[in-house]
């Protein structure tokens, strides 16, 4: 439902208003690392950890290692606190090293 009223409709309200939506960043910045991190921290969650391109240090965003795989463009709306409990272990790597890895 959260996903649905954040995401898709945000998604069908925006091309009925003649502008090109961007999904992704909505689903960023209102489910994953909204929605997702709070019922995790409340789960009793220290972090999370997604599969993105990206780093950061003290909550502040920077690009992956793999400037071909970077995914910053897409997190750039996700909070600095939400960004200090989210670890980002793909963003060191090359995807041909993760490819390797796994």
């Amino acid at each position: 439902n959260e996903y649905k009223h954040k995401v898709v409709d945000y998604m069908i309200e925006e091309y009925r208003l003649g502008r090109t939506p961007n999904p992704d960043i909505m689903c960023n910045q209102e489910v994953k690392f909204k929605l997702f991190l709070e019922a995790s921290l409340e789960d009793g969650a220290d972090m999370i950890a997604t599969g993105h391109y990206a780093t950061t240090r003290d909550g502040v965003l920077s690009m992956a290692v793999d400037a071909n795989k970077d995914q910053t463009y897409f997190l750039y709306r996700v909070t600095g606190e939400a960004l200090k409990k989210t670890l980002f272990p793909l963003g060191e790597y090359t995807k041909p090293t993760v490819r390797e890895m796994a």
